[in-house]
């Protein structure tokens, strides 16, 4: 009996555990066991559970969500006039990814591959960190960070409009982030109304400006026209959008905030300002308001959570010292509790992953915007507090969930992709890369190596044979680790009848820290030199 890769992981399981899978040689069930595998995979790719990101332009993409974030991205930097939300590699798409390449000093290839998607997620992006220093030369940003502070600046609230090539407008935005700056007492970095490396370092740290707010312990500014305000409102729609609250962070739209008028009503009720407190307020009406209303009810103040959320302006400070304990919990929790927590709660309903899948696939280019990292803190936060409430699958918990098997995935895909080829190069006669007149290593019928060295050879180029050979045995290491560890564990839920591409996620996340692991272990296969035609082996 072979296994039948047309069927997946029903017949892999048919395969492995029929009384007559022991009459297989163990060469046939490995192989038959891995082929099965990579059809998976690409079947999930193909569905469209799980979209990598492809090495090379493709002639079109059924990854939707993907190209989607793309064209958001893209048209948040100015490089494309507006965000069309089309799913398709258009000519207006590809002109604008070539012009972003050409500022970011890329390969001009009209594909976001790798190094074009970690750049935008670098300008764009508030959690994945910004090497500033790396988009400067000298004093002197370069066009795409340009263009990026300008967006900063915006959503930040720091600017009214969104430009990209007005001075006055960028000018202006700076210095109020210098009074911003001034007032929370990060004025001794050097922050001046300039475009320069310590300035727009700080613009792009989102970990410290939520610091920064958390810890304010002077009075506010009596003036409510003052930054501070719009600016805080701001950041705090950046953190609740990352923790998946239903809010865009698109800066400070002016009619969130209000000043009550003494004995007025507004909606159903009176507002009653005490004594001594900020008479400025946030629209009940906003998609600010709800969102914060649904945070502070997230975190057990059901009752209290309207006027939490209405007087945001005078009590920021308690809500961003819930996203800093949150941003701290995240960076201090191992990735195996990370992997752990997420995995026991979704195998307690795997009934659901389908529905997560949806929710996750229904957010569009918000599931690749900060990834979701950060409601690691959040859901162990609330996990840890005495009668918290029962988190339910959501959306920062399905973003979550796509980004922990994602990663996973991308990582074992990899491996499972290098496996036939390092095979191949391990197992040939010679290998590659062995040259007669340097350095030579081969291996007979029982594959034991032996290693011929020419003492006359040139040094520099045997000693680069040796350490590209041990760099190819690393990452076969780490390949074969790889896929042992997934296959055993994927076998195993196999047997209790967790079949299908849900068996698959829930092995990606109950390995995502270990696979994550082994997976920065996998350098890169290294390219050997052509090997001579004519191997004679030297006098050692």
């Amino acid at each position: 009996m072979k296994v039948n890769f047309a069927e997946g992981l029903i017949h892999f399981r048919q395969a492995i555990f029929a009384p007559q899978a022991a009459s297989h040689a163990p060469d046939e069930m490995l192989f038959n066991n891995l082929s099965a595998l990579v059809l998976d995979f690409d079947l999930a790719s193909a569905l469209g559970i799980f979209n990598p990101l492809p090495e090379e332009t493709p002639r079109e993409s059924h990854d939707a969500s993907r190209i989607r974030t793309i064209r958001s991205r893209l048209a948040c930097l100015g490089y494309l006039s507006h965000d069309s939300r089309l799913p398709i590699i258009d000519p207006f798409l590809i002109h604008a990814i070539k012009k972003f390449q050409h500022d970011a000093g890329l390969t001009e290839d009209g594909w976001v591959g790798r190094q074009t998607w970690h750049a935008l997620q670098e300008l764009v992006s508030f959690e994945s960190p910004c090497h500033v220093n790396h988009w400067f030369t000298g004093n002197c940003a370069g066009p795409a960070l340009a263009r990026s502070i300008a967006l900063r600046l915006h959503v930040l609230g720091l600017t009214d409009t969104l430009t990209f090539d007005d001075a006055a407008n960028l000018t202006a935005g700076l210095q109020q982030f210098q009074s911003v700056a001034a007032f929370l007492h990060l004025a001794e970095k050097d922050i001046r109304p300039e475009v320069c490396p310590a300035t727009i370092d700080l613009l792009f740290d989102q970990d410290l400006l939520v610091e920064a707010l958390a810890t304010v312990m002077t009075s506010l500014p009596k003036d409510v026209g003052h930054p501070l305000f719009s600016f805080a409102a701001s950041v705090a729609k950046v953190e609740l959008w990352l923790a998946g609250y239903d809010v865009t962070p698109n800066g400070f739209q002016g009619k969130e905030f209000f000043q009550p008028a003494p004995g007025k009503r507004r909606g159903k009720q009176r507002l009653r300002i005490p004594l001594g407190r900020q008479s400025l307020l946030l629209s009940d009406d906003s998609r600010l308001f709800a969102a914060l209303t649904s945070y502070w009810q997230d975190h057990g103040k059901e009752e209290e959570s309207p006027g939490l959320a209405q007087r945001f302006a005078d009590e920021f400070p308690a809500f961003f010292r819930m996203i800093a304990s949150a941003i701290l919990s995240q960076k201090s929790l191992p990735e195996a509790e990370k992997s752990a927590l997420l995995y026991q709660m979704v195998a307690k309903q795997p009934e659901q992953l389908e529905a997560i899948w949806q929710t996750a696939l229904s957010l569009g280019g918000q599931m690749w915007d900060g990834m979701g990292s950060r409601v690691f803190g959040w859901l162990h936060n609330l996990q840890r507090q005495p009668g918290g409430k029962t988190v339910g699958i959501g959306r920062n918990i399905s973003r979550l969930v796509y980004h922990q098997a994602m990663t996973a995935y991308d990582i074992a895909r990899q491996a499972l992709q290098a496996f036939p080829t390092q095979i191949d190069n391990i197992f040939q006669r010679e290998l590659q890369g062995s040259d007669p007149r340097h350095i030579m290593m081969r291996h007979d019928r029982d594959l034991d190596f032996q290693v011929f060295i020419n003492t006359d050879g040139d040094q520099e180029k045997i000693t680069q044979f040796i350490d590209t050979v041990a760099q190819t045995s690393r990452s076969f290491n780490a390949t074969c680790r790889i896929i042992g560890t997934f296959m055993s564990t994927l076998s195993l839920f196999i047997s209790q009848g967790r079949t299908g591409w849900a068996g698959l996620i829930l092995t990606l996340l109950q390995l995502a820290d270990r696979i994550s692991s082994l997976g920065r272990q996998l350098p890169a296969v290294p390219n050997f030199p052509a090997t001579p035609e004519s191997n004679v082996l030297p006098r050692t």
